[in-house]
């Protein structure tokens, strides 16, 4: 057995050492994808012991920018280098600390197609608190690690691609949270993940098409459930030993210096540039202050979206 962790980053400088804590003890190795980084993310990953390859150096990859492609990308390198068992936490993911001292036990016992299921648990505006609630960032459940079968690979999408390869749901082997849960922590830079929502919103519309836009909105809409929040406290040994990092959990000003993702705010702008603000009007992007600036400046009227 040979437990490899997948995962692609770009200018992910403040997560990075809290997704290696534990990640690091229960793997063999990482191997990353360094999607363009203008921070300090590629040496925290060398330092660590991670393989990371350059996106723009693989020759598979320079066609243009694809998940999918890069996720497909990371599969094929876990092969090549004798993996049987693959990780596939996002950077801004790790494992719960309760999980770290049996977790490599909890893997051995997978089969050739099956995978480990666990909670993923959204850290709201918060370092210490979760959504527990009735929205669907509650109670929520991901493929995160899956013992390889060569007739596995991942469904295409332009964006949201399966963590693991193959869409096999019965295959999974659900483990309870008081043995190990997923903390994501995209959430808890509120500001950043409203941001980065946005992002996404923008570059569907620029790849799918104007005729796209309600499709769009209607997907994104579950990131603006921000009423009638439930948070639960996370338990101590859940996160005991794991690096917080060194950013406000919410800046009601929305200060551009906690953007985290430095890269985000420019592309969406440059997009504007490239199209015009107006062909973005009915998405739901307005909520960013410097988003709705730009556009009243450019068209010297509010959005009506």
């Amino acid at each position: 057995m040979k437990v490899i962790a997948l995962v692609p980053f770009k200018n992910e400088e403040w997560i990075l050492p809290t997704y290696l804590s534990n990640v690091l003890p229960i793997v063999d190795e990482v191997i990353a994808i360094d999607d363009g980084s203008t921070d300090n993310s590629k040496k925290i990953m060398e330092d660590a012991g991670v393989k990371v390859f350059d996106y723009d150096k693989v020759e598979d990859l320079k066609a243009g920018w694809h998940e999918h492609t890069i996720r497909s990308k990371l599969l094929q390198l876990g092969r090549e280098s004798g993996g049987t068992h693959f990780v596939c936490l996002d950077a801004d993911e790790t494992f719960t600390s309760n999980f770290v001292s049996h977790g490599r036990q909890i893997i051995e016992q997978l089969q050739p197609g099956q995978k480990l299921a666990m909670q993923w648990l959204a850290l709201w505006k918060s370092y210490t608190e979760y959504r527990d609630d009735h929205t669907v960032w509650s109670n929520n459940w991901k493929d995160f690690v899956v013992a390889d079968c060569e007739n596995y690979n991942h469904d295409y999408a332009y964006l949201g691609v399966g963590r693991t390869p193959g869409d096999q749901r019965n295959s999974w082997l659900r483990l309870d949270s008081s043995h190990g849960a997923v903390l994501h922590y995209q959430f808890s830079v509120y500001n950043n993940f409203q941001l980065k929502q946005c992002w996404l919103r923008v570059a569907e519309l620029v790849q799918a098409g104007p005729q796209f836009v309600n499709e769009i909105k209607s997907k994104y809409s579950i990131t603006m459930l921000d009423e009638n929040v439930g948070l639960r406290k996370m338990e101590n040994e859940w996160t005991e030993n794991i690096p917080i990092p060194n950013i406000p959990n919410f800046d009601s000003n929305w200060n551009e210096k906690y953007y985290v993702r430095e890269d985000l705010l420019p592309d969406i702008m440059k997009h504007f540039d490239d199209y015009g603000v107006e062909y973005f009007e009915l998405l739901d992007i307005w909520h960013i202050p410097q988003l709705l600036e730009r556009f009243i400046k450019d068209m010297g009227r509010q959005p009506n979206e």
